[in-house]
């Protein structure tokens, strides 16, 4: 979906309940998309901790991919 999980769940807190149809979709806050040259190439999910820091975990976990080019995406739009 070309955005971090987090915007999901705030979809959700702030009453928009579709996001909960949405399909292979986790709306929790620990998913960060991995961008390459401006394309979704894969993603990081982490899950166990606090939601904050889940996603903190996920782009942290992701920095050796990213090393390589990519980039992480915090940001709710396409990079």
């Amino acid at each position: 979906y070309r955005r971090p999980s987090r915007v999901f769940e705030e979809q959700i807190k702030n009453g928009r309940v579709a996001a909960l149809a949405l399909a292979d979709a986790t709306p929790l806050q620990g998913g960060v998309p991995i961008v390459l040259e401006g394309r979704v190439v894969g993603a990081v999910g982490v899950s166990g901790d606090s939601p904050q820091a889940d996603e903190e975990i996920a782009m942290a976990g992701a920095s050796a991919v990213f090393s390589r080019g990519a980039t992480p995406s915090r940001s709710p739009h396409r990079d």
